[in-house]
């Protein structure tokens, strides 16, 4: 939707003029002499200048003043009485009013759809105004800081459908670190694996994330070091048969205060959103970890520095070990309260 800066009216007339050209070879009669064509040409005319009337550049401006003087000359060959005309200006002002609300309303229900997907993708509603809808060029990107170094840009790619709604293509996220090259990726939004701002920030960090419906859920990586012809990272799946299990990889770590089901749960969906989250071993130790799906492992990090995933499952069979008493089964009921007796 982003177009070089351009004189826009112009660009509208222009499609006219190709229109009018076409038409003229179809039909003998001259078109300056055709009222139905005129009345058509009126209206495009009033078309553009509630498209344009309000946020018109300055060269813009200069076009619909000349587009003014066309339109009074054909107003005056279709209505040569006064009063004809007069009556004629006032039914159009009456019917432009009516458009009018008729198109402020599907705006409004326009911005609202529109607010409503970037809602969902995490973002606050500011990240995208009604002025968007007003201009066809140099949208502004929305900006916002991750961290002390790290900063998420989003320019969005909007389209006009044939009603004069807009919809969202998609975005392409843009991530700067402070002495890092600039990541870039363009994420569309056609109903299958939408990727959120957050989950497009923790792939362009070089995490995985979980993604696609009930029946196609997968995660996806992207390879920061190979990029297609459009410039986009290209990006790595690795579905069920790839036998990735987050829960039993998680299972092999002595994480300290997950007491229930749902705590686990909600480190689940942390890292299966591709967060990198910080948890306490059972020994008293910070962490920080992240999933791993393409070695089938998870990623562990000390005061920022990785560390072999081994070194922290060891802690547990040591534990296990530790606990594991060599002897036979003492009479009682059978389970966790059952005694061995030592020989």
């Amino acid at each position: 939707m982003n177009k070089n800066k351009a004189d826009r009216v112009q660009e509208d007339l222009e499609k006219w003029l190709k229109r009018e050209q076409r038409f003229q070879k179809i039909f003998s009669r001259p078109l300056a002499d055709n009222r139905s064509f005129l009345k058509e040409k009126l209206k495009y005319y009033d078309t553009i200048k509630s498209k344009y009337g309000n946020v018109a550049t300055r060269e813009e401006s200069a076009t619909l003043r000349l587009m003014k003087e066309d339109r009074g000359a054909i107003e005056r060959q279709l209505y040569p009485n006064a009063i004809v005309r007069l009556a004629f200006r006032i039914t159009l002002k009456i019917r432009n009013e009516i458009n009018s609300q008729k198109e402020q309303r599907q705006n409004q229900a326009n911005l609202q759809e529109l607010r409503s997907v970037v809602h969902r993708l995490g973002l606050p509603e500011n990240a995208f105004s009604e002025r968007h809808l007003r201009q066809e060029r140099d949208i502004p990107p929305f900006t916002y800081q991750v961290g002390e170094n790290e900063q998420m840009t989003f320019n969005w790619d909007l389209s006009q459908e044939q009603d004069g709604a807009y919809k969202f293509n998609g975005y392409t996220a843009t991530l700067n670190i402070e002495g890092e090259p600039q990541r870039t990726q363009r994420f569309p939004l056609d109903g299958t694996d939408e990727i959120t701002a957050r989950q497009a920030y923790n792939l362009l960090s070089g995490r995985s994330v979980h993604i696609g419906t009930e029946r196609d859920r997968h995660w996806v990586k992207l390879d920061l070091n190979d990029k297609d012809r459009d410039g986009n990272h290209k990006v790595k799946r690795f579905y069920a048969n790839y036998n990735y299990s987050l829960k039993d990889q998680l299972a092999k770590i002595p994480i300290n205060s997950l007491t229930n089901s749902g705590q686990m749960k909600m480190v689940e969906g942390a890292l299966r959103n591709g967060d990198r989250i910080k948890i306490q071993l059972t020994g008293g130790e910070f962490l920080s970890i992240e999933a791993n799906p393409q070695h089938r492992s998870i990623d562990c990090y000390r005061e920022g520095r990785k560390i072999p995933f081994s070194q922290v499952t060891k802690a547990r069979s040591k534990r296990n070990k530790k606990h594991r008493v060599h002897g036979r089964l003492g009479k009682g009921t059978q389970g966790i309260y059952q005694k061995r007796v030592i020989r």
